[in-house]
């Protein structure tokens, strides 16, 4: 989110187009924001750049999930919930949030026919796909429209990369083409027709994901605004407004639809650093030393919308900018210790929004920045990060880092987070790495330092160069053992087939125990014990468990496999007949995440 090139670039003689607002690099080949940042998302798929500004470039799930938006949730991990898209009984979209042009923002789903309220609701499709290029010499015909001054065919100093596992297509918006009926919307992911709020009908913008949930490009608004852009921030308004009550009566669907119920609720955020803890009301919290955050909130601050303002116009509402669900944890595995540098701030910001629609213009860009705010006072991005392509420098410049490297993940539980020495982890690749050229597995131990080619070096805080024990490789996938030896801070790992090797950051502390979703009953005469397998004990300091809330005896075990750990919970007299209930590991502090067990 970075403003670095303003006016024109001169390269080989030849002049470029003055970037889209705010856009670094040649302003041609625009970065797909969930292409670049999506690994900085948190479980809400939400992030802030340094201005600590929280918002969303895709479906905002956490919000969708609070107003019934055909959600339901699947599994809670410390990282927060997992959902999965309902496949009966939808309902239409509510009215998630209000693009600048004055219109509003729906869910994935609206009426099959859009022109009668009484057809059925089905998921509403992008008219966006991939092209069918083999390299990027041209434009498609929508992007014309946010490149007036770019010739549709585009001369060789103006060409983007070519099309590989390192710039595959889908980095940029250029490599999406608009085909008019290829989905339900058009080309700014909208459509007019009737809706709840609107039987008479309206123009409406609508999230698009895929049938399985995953965000779909334009992913919220397109490149361009259906209408004429009459809202944005505000730092003051007339004073012909008048306040707007929650609860109160009203004809106009955008003055109600704000999400005001929780404007009491402190806002809370889990921390990268540990998201075991429970989210809190201040933050940055549990920060080791040394690191140094800018933003973030030192007094508990209100969520949601705070004051709604109106007159025969628009309206204003004022929000902290921070959601009533809980916000975090972040990650980002170039940044140090693998964890994404930003927080959300309190901004205190106020936004106007038309209170009818603008006039059809088809031509304002979206741009950078802000395109909407959601009900809940959280701003609406669109698909820009703030980095395009550079022709002359062969990379993209601006927004975040995009060099080849992995996600990490516990191998016991699909989460990213700090690990322990002796911790069982998988690695993936990201932005071009290639992590292994074959498959292989082993099954004897010790594990070896080198797997068909394959090497993970990790040097931790103290400088110190361990070669990790690997158990298995493959292009898609590595997974090895944190070294016991490791020392606890940040370390940095280097993952290397011999082709383009990850680099990324880690943050290893003592212990941070993960489980497995299966999950073993046993019977002893009277006693009734719950077997748990994991990983990433460390060393054993004060080690607890609770079955259903209540404590429970356990006894941890090393097991044969490497990198496992057996646990044996106790279940006590008071749980019994319980049914399904979570337990929990806890070490040092940290808890594991919760796994589901059914109590006979």
């Amino acid at each position: 989110m970075k403003a670095l090139v303003l006016g024109y670039l001169l390269l080989a003689g030849v002049a470029i187009a003055q970037p889209p607002p705010m856009q670094s690099g040649d302003g041609i080949w625009l970065r797909n924001a969930y292409y670049g940042e999506a690994q900085t998302f948190d479980s809400c798929l939400g992030h802030q750049p340094g201005s600590g500004m929280y918002h969303h470039h895709a479906s905002p799930v956490c919000l969708r999930a609070q107003l019934d938006d055909n959600l339901e949730q699947v599994r809670t991990l410390r990282t927060g919930g997992v959902y999965r898209e309902k496949t009966e009984g939808l309902v239409h979209s509510p009215i998630l949030g209000w693009s600048f042009d004055g219109y509003p923002i729906y869910g994935p789903y609206g009426y099959a026919d859009a022109g009668d309220g009484t057809s059925e609701v089905r998921h509403m499709r992008a008219s966006f796909r991939l092209r069918e290029i083999t390299r990027r010499d041209s434009l498609p015909d929508w992007a014309m429209v946010i490149h007036p001054a770019t010739p549709q065919q585009l001369a060789e100093n103006q060409f983007g990369p070519q099309i590989n596992v390192r710039f595959p297509l889908g980095r940029y918006l250029e490599d999406y083409e608009f085909v008019e009926g290829h989905g339900d919307l058009d080309v700014h992911n909208g459509r007019f027709g009737v809706t709840p709020e609107f039987p008479q009908g309206t123009y409406a913008y609508f999230v698009t994901v895929e049938e399985d949930g995953t965000p779909a490009f334009p992913y919220i608004l397109g490149g361009t605004y259906y209408g004429s852009v009459g809202g944005g921030q505000e730092r003051a308004q007339p004073a012909n407004t008048q306040d707007f009550a929650p609860g109160a009566e009203s004809e106009s669907r955008l003055l109600t639809s704000w999400a005001t119920k929780n404007a009491g609720e402190a806002a809370k955020v889990k921390s990268a650093f540990n998201p075991s803890a429970e989210a809190q009301t201040t933050w940055p919290f549990q920060v080791p030393a040394g690191v140094n955050i800018a933003t973030g909130v030192r007094t508990p601050a209100n969520a949601d919308i705070q004051r709604v303002r109106f007159n025969d116009a628009n309206v204003w509402v004022n929000a902290n900018g921070l959601a009533s669900y809980t916000m975090g944890p972040w990650f980002d595995a170039l940044q140090p210790g693998g964890i994404f540098g930003g927080w959300p701030n309190n901004l205190n910001t106020m936004y106007r929004v038309p209170r009818a629609g603008g006039t059809q213009s088809g031509s304002a860009r979206t741009g950078l920045g802000p395109v909407g705010v959601w009900v809940n006072g959280v701003a609406v991005f669109n698909a820009l990060d703030g980095a395009s392509y550079s022709n002359a420098r062969g990379t993209d410049v601006g927004g975040g880092l995009v060099n080849p490297t992995a996600i990490q993940v516990s191998a016991a539980s699909p989460e990213r987070g700090p690990v322990a020495p002796g911790t069982l982890v998988q690695a993936t690749p990201l932005f071009g790495a290639v992590l292994a050229t074959t498959e292989a597995g082993i099954s004897a131990v010790p594990w070896p330092t080198e797997l068909s080619g394959t090497t993970v070096t990790i040097v931790d805080s103290t400088g110190t160069t361990h070669r990790a024990r690997i158990g298995a490789v493959s292009p898609e996938q590595v997974t090895y053992l944190i070294p016991e030896t490791a020392a606890t801070g940040y370390a940095r790992v280097t993952i290397d087939a011999g082709v383009t090797p990850a680099n990324f950051n880690i943050y290893i502390v003592d212990s941070y125990p993960s489980v497995y979703e299966q999950t073993q009953v046993e019977r002893s005469g009277e006693r009734v014990f719950v077997i748990l397998t994991g990983t990433g004990l460390g060393k054993e300091d004060a080690l607890q468990s609770t079955i259903g809330g209540v404590d429970a005896p356990v006894i941890a075990e090393k097991s044969p496999s490497p990198g496992h750990e057996t646990y044996r919970v106790e279940v006590p007299a008071e749980v019994m007949g319980k049914g399904e209930v979570p337990v929990i590991v806890t070490n040092a502090g940290r808890r594991s995440n919760p796994v589901i067990v059914s109590i006979p």
